[in-house]
């Protein structure tokens, strides 16, 4: 008897743990979509999720169409439909019961708006949001909701009360700056002179910083947030019922800022800056592996970037490491060239978001830590540094060196300073023959170059969009991009569209930017709190691809994220 309890008591428990791993069966879910009085609303997110979003899993987000239909692709699946537009309550519904929803109106969007939502957008103080912006939004979402919750207790403080606060958040901040790094890394604050991490000519902000930003905070950043009556997008909704986005879930413990693809690999790969090591997701079943870059001590990897030949690019941000890693044979390359604390940060893309060598076979990357342009060439391992622009007595991480791409004849090299201009150095003579001075907040960040060689660089700062002719050396316009507190962190130029993809960090969404017209569309996210930083392509089949990577880790969502934007584009190779 006691056997056959024992017996029945397995035969239960596979049962239960049977019913525990069955996923959720696909579902060709389609409805329609309300409100109160019967109405179709148009361009609703209609988002299939989990009950839970544990390691690998995914949700898919559809929209309605312009009679409020909506249709879910049929590998979609999920326990829990949620339905949300700006504007109305959100409803959370059993996808058995999403034949037809109603959404109602609601006065109070104060849970559904952006950060980008709390900021003035213009005023007399322009400068010193900009600045505000270019220094809080570098890491994370701002305001965000620790910020919201830190000012509601100065409600009914004076302003120099208020200003005084918010000095102290930023000489918090400096500590917390040289905390983000990865595992086991060489900017440990506990090994550090603490005098050394609080002096403001050493680090990102500056005494004229602080006083800029703090003075801005107390004058214009709200101390109540519970109330908030509109939010304006600033430009048309580009989603149609044809979109589709998909967020795979990652390890929240992880920092993986960026995903590379390659049409030689069947994954996606992620640089995985917290637990130094490469990320592979199998994008079909959510599967994911880590792969430790082999190198002794940390290295916190940060960018990576495909090759034509499949392979990928990584920067790394410690101990002066980059490495060419190949998918196929799963093989590094690792350069350990630069200084130990150059930090390397970008390398130079070129118009199809492809990592490309100079004329002399050289990859050009910027080194953050010490303001320099950095060449190697990866046959002799031979490297070569140019010296960029700084004002005088800056700091090199306050100058911030910052993205670059490479012409497409390869003979110029443009690079970006998020305190500073945009130059370009000449790869036949390593000299700067450009330079374009920005004024303090403007914030040029990672920009886009197209197939004629016009740079696209988004100003994080001042929320414009800088459209510059590389061959004739002449700015061609500044477009105020649709919300200038989005805090743009990235452009890419798509090469099949012929459109600039715009990663926002403040605003939850996408910018598409069409250079014939100067227009913009905007693709709103599944999550909030996305914070975008690259976005790169499915060379397959024209895809966009990103992540959400807010600092410090684990402050918001990490997911990888897909967005077909659903215009049927026919991918073929780039010209």
């Amino acid at each position: 008897m006691a056997g056959s309890a024992t017996g029945h008591g397995r035969l239960l428990m596979g049962m239960a743990a049977a019913v525990l791993w069955v996923p959720a069966a696909a579902i060709a879910t389609s409805g329609l979509v309300i409100d109160g009085a019967g109405q179709p609303i148009a361009q609703a997110m209609v988002t299939l999720q989990p009950a839970e979003m544990t390691v690998g899993a995914s949700t898919f987000t559809v929209f309605t169409d312009a009679d409020g239909r909506y249709a879910l692709p049929e590998k979609a699946t999920g326990r829990v439909l949620a339905v949300r537009k700006l504007g109305y309550a959100p409803v959370s519904i059993d996808p058995a019961q999403a034949a037809k929803i109603t959404l109602t109106p609601v006065d109070n969007i104060a849970d559904q708006a952006p950060p980008a939502a709390w900021l003035p957008r213009t005023g007399a103080d322009d400068l010193a949001r900009a600045n505000t912006i270019l220094q809080c939004s570098s890491c994370h979402q701002f305001p965000s909701q620790k910020v919201r919750t830190y000012s509601k207790m100065l409600d009914g403080k004076t302003e120099a009360e208020k200003q005084a606060a918010w000095k102290a958040i930023i000489n918090y901040m400096r500590v917390k700056f040289v905390q983000i790094g990865p595992d086991q890394s060489l900017y440990d604050p506990a090994k550090m002179d603490f005098k050394t991490i609080l002096d403001p000519a050493a680090g990102s902000f500056d005494a004229h910083d602080e006083e800029q930003i703090s003075a801005f905070l107390a004058r214009h950043l709200p101390t109540r947030f519970d109330t908030l009556t509109s939010y304006d997008y600033g430009a048309p909704l580009g989603v149609t019922e044809k979109t589709v986005m998909r967020e795979i879930q990652l390890p929240q413990d992880s920092f993986v800022r960026e995903v590379g693809l390659t049409p030689d690999s069947p994954y996606l790969w992620g640089a995985d800056l917290q637990h130094n090591r490469l990320l592979r997701v199998d994008p079909e079943t959510g599967e994911q592996k880590p792969y430790p870059i082999p190198y002794a001590g940390p290295t916190g990897p940060h960018t990576i970037v495909d090759t034509p030949d499949g392979k990928f690019w990584v920067t790394m941000l410690e101990q002066g490491v980059v490495g060419r890693f190949d998918p196929k044979t799963e093989q590094w390359q690792l350069f350990d060239k630069f200084g130990k604390y150059e930090m390397a940060h970008d390398i130079a893309p070129d118009y199809k978001f492809q990592a490309m060598p100079d004329p002399k076979g050289r990859y050009w990357f910027t080194l953050i830590g010490s303001n320099r342009m950095a060449s190697l060439d990866p046959a002799t391992g031979e490297v070569g540094y140019v010296d960029t622009p700084k004002d005088e007595g800056e700091s090199a991480m306050h100058s911030s060196l910052y993205g670059a791409v490479i012409t497409r004849d390869g003979k110029r090299v443009w690079f970006s300073q998020l305190s500073g201009g945009i130059g370009a150095v000449n790869t036949e003579t390593s000299k700067i023959d450009v330079y374009l001075p920005l004024p303090q907040g403007a914030g040029p960040r990672r920009m886009a170059i197209d197939d004629q060689d016009v740079l696209y660089v988004p100003m994080f700062g001042t929320g414009e969009l800088l459209i510059y002719d590389s061959k004739a050396d002449r700015e061609l316009g500044r477009v105020m991009m649709p919300d200038p507190n989005n805090a743009a962190y990235s452009a890419v130029w798509d090469p099949w569209r012929k459109v600039v993809w715009v990663g926002t960090s403040n605003a939850d969404a996408i910018y598409k930017f069409k250079p014939a017209d100067r227009s913009f569309e905007v693709f709103p996210l599944p999550s909030q709190m996305a914070y975008l930083r690259m976005i790169t392509f499915d060379r397959r089949n024209g895809t966009l691809w990103t992540a959400y990577s807010n600092i410090p880790t684990g402050a918001g969502p990490s997911r990888f994220v897909m967005v077909d934007p659903g215009d049927g584009v026919a991918v073929k190779a780039a010209p």
